[in-house]
């Protein structure tokens, strides 16, 4: 089973992007607005359902660069995603990862000894390694009826068919 689903970048990336028909880069990054996409499941290629959420994520990486922003389609295959929703979601998800792999205090202690970032970081990882382990290739993540976020494990077998969807010129918007 397949999906179309989206991602923003900045024009070049997604020129590039396109031809290669696959992505360069995970997702986390901090932009020059002060946004940051924090992969908070690990490193993966990070898409969305709504193609108007990933023409923001597309400006905040256009203003990094100073250039034109891309929203790209893309066909996802489903097979082998774990499902969070409402019910079982990100906190959940992570709780039973880090049990799986650590006792209580060595979470305290770990936890104790990093910052926000770094530990959001750190957690993410274990949380991708987890559901590796598990047998997983990566997330399907439903936030809303309006809104899915997918993490992809493995970018190169799950994502094809890369098309840009819409160019956004952010310049006008510039002070």
């Amino acid at each position: 089973m397949r999906q179309i689903v989206y991602r923003g970048v900045e024009y070049g990336e997604g020129l590039r992007v396109v031809k290669a028909q696959k992505y360069e880069r995970a997702e986390r990054r901090h932009f020059t607005n002060g946004a940051s996409a924090k992969a908070v499941f690990g490193a993966g290629v990070y898409l969305v359902s709504n193609p108007e959420i990933a023409a923001q994520y597309a400006i905040c990486h256009a203003e990094t660069n100073g250039e034109k922003a891309v929203v790209l389609s893309q066909q996802l295959h489903l097979q082998g995603l774990v499902c969070l929703d409402e019910r079982y979601g990100e906190n959940e998800l992570r709780i039973d990862a880090l049990r799986a792999a650590f006792s209580e205090e060595e979470l305290e202690q770990r936890q104790n000894g990093m910052g926000y970032e770094e530990w959001l970081q750190w957690t993410g990882d274990k949380v991708r390694a987890y559901l590796i382990a598990c047998g997983y290739r990566g997330i399907r993540y439903r936030i809303s009826p309006e809104l899915t976020y997918y993490i992809c494990y493995e970018p190169d077998v799950q994502i094809e068919e890369i098309a840009i969807l819409s160019v956004l010129d952010v310049s006008p918007f510039k002070s």
